[in-house]
Order: structure tokens, then C-alpha cells, then sequence
């Protein structure tokens, strides 16, 4: 299972503005950084740490520059060719949902999903179970609507090669 720790998270057009999705598709900053709650981050980071201590945890990243879909993409960059299927059955608009950068997200595999609920239960620490992970290629849909079904491949080669791209400008 994929799961996310500390929940979609939400966000509005003020704190938009801050993320790189504003800086690089829109090119535009404004409005404000979104709020951090210390108290949660801290909730947040013990279910993480206590679930990998319990070897409940494949692989874990923190959803940051970029928000969900370049931590779905960068989570699927490793060796291994594994990437996810995704369907979070989310209200937030797309651009939301998949490019807000609200703190205390951290994307999650595991094995053992019942586990990881209950730790979260007990720590108070929202969770939500996205999809799947899947060879090969990276699908996100939400209510029906297909977002991103790309091969790892494609994805990652855009990727590898951004800073060369950008001096080369």
C-alpha cells in the first residue's frame, strides 16, 4: 500500500502561491508559506520513525518542493523500477491537491497497512491510504479522471537532466 502520513492536507489560492508549482508553472509568488503546526510535525514524525524501528516501512519521503506529485515521482526514481498507482478520491481542485507543499506529509510503502493505521490512530496522526505501488510506471486518477499515467522512464529522464536544462538556458 501507499500511504500518506499527516493525510492530503489542504490549501487555498493564498498559500499557494509559495510553491514551486506558482514559481514555475504560474511564474509567480505570492501570499504566505503555510502554517506548521509543531505539535503535529512532531506526531508526525514519531509515527514515521516508530513505524520504520518496527520494519512496517518500504520506503518513506517527505512531501516538500513540489508537493505530492514530485514526491510520487522522486519516490519512484530508485533502482528498483517500482512505481505506484494512485487513487486518492480527493475534492481538492487538481493543482491542490497534487502541488500544495503543507508541512507534515510523509509519503509511505508498506506491507502492513493495518499496522501503520494503528500506529497512526495511536499518535493522532491523520493517514491516507492512496493506492498501490506498481512496476513500471506512475498513475494517479482521482474520481474517475486519469491526472498522470506516465512510464517511470519518461518521467525520470526530465528529471535527471533539469539543472543541465537550466544552464543551458
Amino acid at each position: 500500500s501507499v500511504m500518506l502520513l499527516g493525510g492530503l492536507g489542504t490549501t487555498d489560492d493564498v498559500h499557494m502561491g509559495g510553491t514551486q508549482y506558482a514559481k514555475v508553472i504560474l511564474n509567480e509568488i505570492w501570499g504566505l508559506p503555510p502554517a506548521l503546526d509543531m505539535s503535529y510535525e512532531k506526531r508526525v514524525q514519531q509515527t514515521v520513525r516508530e513505524a520504520i524501528a518496527a520494519g512496517l516501512v518500504e520506503s518513506a519521503h517527505d512531501v516538500s518542493d513540489g508537493g505530492l506529485a514530485v514526491t510520487l515521482a522522486e519516490s519512484s526514481f530508485g533502482g528498483s523500477g517500482i512505481g505506484a498507482r494512485i487513487e486518492p478520491d480527493s475534492a481538492l481542485r487538481p493543482e491542490f491537491l497534487m502541488f500544495h507543499e503543507g508541512p507534515s506529509r510523509i509519503l509511505i510503502s508498506t506491507a502492513q497497512p493495518e499496522n501503520i493505521l494503528e500506529l497512526a490512530q495511536r499518535q493522532q496522526v491523520e493517514v491516507t491510504v492512496l493506492g498501490a505501488t506498481m512496476e513500471g510506471r506512475l498513475r494517479v486518477s482521482n474520481r474517475s479522471t486519469v491526472w498522470i499515467d506516465s512510464e517511470l522512464e519518461a518521467l525520470r529522464q526530465p528529471w535527471e537532466t533539469s539543472l543541465e536544462r537550466m544552464m543551458n538556458q
